[in-house]
């Protein structure tokens, strides 16, 4: 099926050797990470994608200096002799599945990605990036040297390893970033001041490097297109830095994104593919090999970018944390069976304690021995309740052979998601429930719609099957009696559309829950011509959205017009006569507030009444919502479980 997408699935030459397609993983770090080294289980993730059929991989960050480790050991520390051994185990794995591997080095410079270090932060000059507490060292000339030196022993120390090439990290303002940008190398000595000046850092650590590295290993250098701060760093600064590269010769290829720490890792909410054209201008300046990525989740699109000469190789980082196979899927011509990413930034940014996957139960976890091994004696399965829980326990006990049957209250798939869907920019989650749908059917489940089941008919499908999987979700819980008396509706209600009012003027509020569903009401409300206000008792904005994707959000409802009401509640007093008021939870004065729409959000509750009919019993389980109204990762991954498990 490779006349589908010829480009990406030609070979490519890179350096000194060839790669068998276009396609790369793009740096990830799994912080399955000890003491710097890394453990068994990254290198399994490292070979789960080999076996997806990428052409390349490029490991995730590697310090390469003890200054800018973090105090949990969880990120690679390529200076140390113990990686070597570790780096040549994940080396080997991925060339025994046919594909290359490049290490990426990198030292952050002034910025701690969401850890804690013993060391201080350091930079060029001291200027304080407002995403860390303290202000960075501004580094001596001395230790600047070290840090180079840092450089030269960490890429030989991935050579002996047997690695096929390494990347220098440019990008996002780390280090090397902030000697390049003039709004943090603000240095009057020989590495600050000019544009040749600001590039001395990067040439010395790239002379270092080279004088390590044998014939045919690639050298690579990994550039923010676009900063996306104010005053950083954008195309035009890209370009020159890369001509200058390409200029002075030992650069084998360029990788080119957007951002900076905080802004590189695009959610839903924004467009696809946004480097690109990036990508096609550094391309066309300087004639050397360009990687493109972000946001890049389909094979389809980088095939465009191929054909049509923007880059000679296409990177994914996400969308094969969703499917690691989606390579060998999509040349095979499986296009229905991949399950895309769905571009939430929960799992795969938190780290807690590594990297994981809404939508891929996997990742970070390892797969469960019985998964995809058919089943010697069939049983018949029933699961009630077709939210994302429900249809991962069918999907992955049909596979293994299992007789499934699944149970639908509602007339459509997906449960509580179908709702969050319809939220502003929020449309890609539908796709993990069109990709279970899909998986439903073409393995053999059957799938009953507007068929609810009660506690009489559980008793009478536990008759029948061997096991029954209750995944019944949750349901909206109903508002306070004194905002239900004054037509308050709920946020599932303005997703829904379900609001006719004319705009005027809301309020929206949300007492504890700082995560997207209130925040989307505001922002769907906005976007009808309201005027919206948005209170919440919580002393924090948007705490438990993404970190990546709060910011994106609070532009968005600030450029909205929509005024955040922090660290308030909103009272209702029973009296329907007596006003409604916004009460600071720390203070004393109340402000009247008369909205023509108030909406009331409030956490769901699990649909949980067939659970408590049944008596505890190993043919029963219960997963999702039901147990408790959580996130759809814990969703997709106690129905992976249970599937399992039957």
């Amino acid at each position: 099926m490779d006349d589908a997408f010829p480009h990406v699935f030609s070979p490519f030459r890179l350096a000194g050797f060839d790669l068998r397609n276009r396609l790369v993983a793009l740096p990830a770090g799994t912080s399955l990470v000890e003491r710097g080294v890394p453990t068994h289980g990254d290198i399994e993730h490292f070979e789960r994608l080999a076996a997806g059929g990428v052409g390349l991989i490029i490991g995730g960050a590697t310090v390469v200096h003890s200054t800018s480790a973090l105090r949990s050991g969880k990120l690679v520390e390529g200076y140390l002799d113990a990686v070597v051994p570790a780096m040549k185990e994940k080396a080997d794995v991925v060339h025994r599945h046919g594909a290359r591997l490049v290490g990426q080095l990198v030292h952050l410079g002034r910025e701690f990605i969401g850890g804690e270090s013993d060391q201080p932060p350091m930079a060029p000059s001291p200027v304080k990036t407002v995403r860390d507490a303290y202000p960075p060292h501004e580094l001596t000339v001395g230790e600047i040297d070290e840090i180079v030196e840092g450089w030269r022993v960490s890429t030989e120390n991935l050579v002996k390893a047997g690695l096929d090439g390494v990347e220098i990290h440019a990008a996002h303002g780390y280090l090397v970033a902030q000697f390049l940008s003039p709004l943090t190398n603000q240095r009057t000595d020989d590495f600050g001041g000019s544009f040749e000046n600001r590039m001395r850092f990067l040439q010395l650590v790239i002379e270092a490097m080279r004088s390590v590295t044998p014939d045919g290993f690639a050298l690579g250098v990994r550039l923010s297109g676009e900063e996306e701060i104010p005053g950083g760093m954008g195309i035009d600064d890209c370009v020159r830095v890369s001509e200058a590269l390409a200029a002075a010769g030992g650069v084998d290829y360029l990788s080119i994104t957007h951002g900076t720490r905080g802004t590189y890792v695009k959610d839903s909410t924004g467009p696809d593919a946004v480097a690109v054209p990036s990508a096609s201008r550094v391309r066309a300046a300087t004639g050397l090999p360009v990687l493109v990525g972000q946001r890049i989740r389909d094979v389809g699109t980088a095939e465009h970018v191929v054909k049509a000469g923007h880059a000679d190789l296409v990177g994914m980082a996400r969308a094969l944390l969703a499917d690691p196979d989606l390579p060998v899927k999509s040349r095979e011509g499986r296009l229905d069976e991949i399950r895309g990413c769905i571009g939430v930034n929960q799992d795969c940014r938190a780290f807690d304690p590594h990297l994981h996957c809404a939508v891929n139960a996997e990742i970070g976890r390892g797969r469960l021995p019985t998964v995809g091994v058919r089943v010697a004696s069939p049983k018949d399965v029933y699961v009630i309740g077709g939210g994302p829980a429900g249809l991962e326990a069918a999907r992955v006990a049909a596979e293994r052979g299992h007789r499934v049957s699944l149970f639908e209250a509602e007339t459509s798939l997906g449960g509580a998601v179908r709702v969050a869907a319809a939220s502003p920019h929020r449309a890609t989650l539908i796709d993990v429930v069109d990709y279970l749908a899909r998986e439903t059917r073409r393995l053999k489940v059957d799938v009953n719609l507007g068929a609810p089941i009660s506690t009489d008919d559980l008793a009478e499908i536990r008759g029948l099957a061997d096991h029954v999987i209750v995944a019944t979700g949750s349901r909206l819980s109903p508002l306070p009696p004194a905002p239900l008396a004054r037509g308050a509706v709920a946020v599932d209600q303005v997703l829904s559309g379900g609001v006719a009012h004319e705009p005027g003027t809301a309020v929206v509020y949300d007492e504890s829950d700082g995560f997207w569903p209130a925040y989307s009401a505001a922002e769907a409300l906005a976007a009808r011509g309201w005027q919206v206000t948005f209170v919440t008792a919580l002393t924090g904005l948007a705490p438990r959205v993404p970190a990546e994707s709060a910011g994106p959000l609070l532009r968005r409802l600030g450029d909205a017009g929509v005024v955040l009401e922090v660290a308030h509640r909103l009272v209702v007093p029973d009296d329907p006569a007596a006003p409604l008021v916004v009460r600071p939870v720390f203070g004393r004065t109340d402000r009247e507030v008369d909205p023509d729409l108030l909406v009331w959000h409030q956490p769901r509750i699990g649909d949980d009444a067939l659970l408590r009919a049944t008596p505890a019993d190993a043919t029963v389980t219960a997963i999702g919502d039901c147990v408790t109204p959580r996130r759809i990762s814990h969703a997709i991954a106690e129905g992976y479980r249970a599937g399992a498990g039957v």
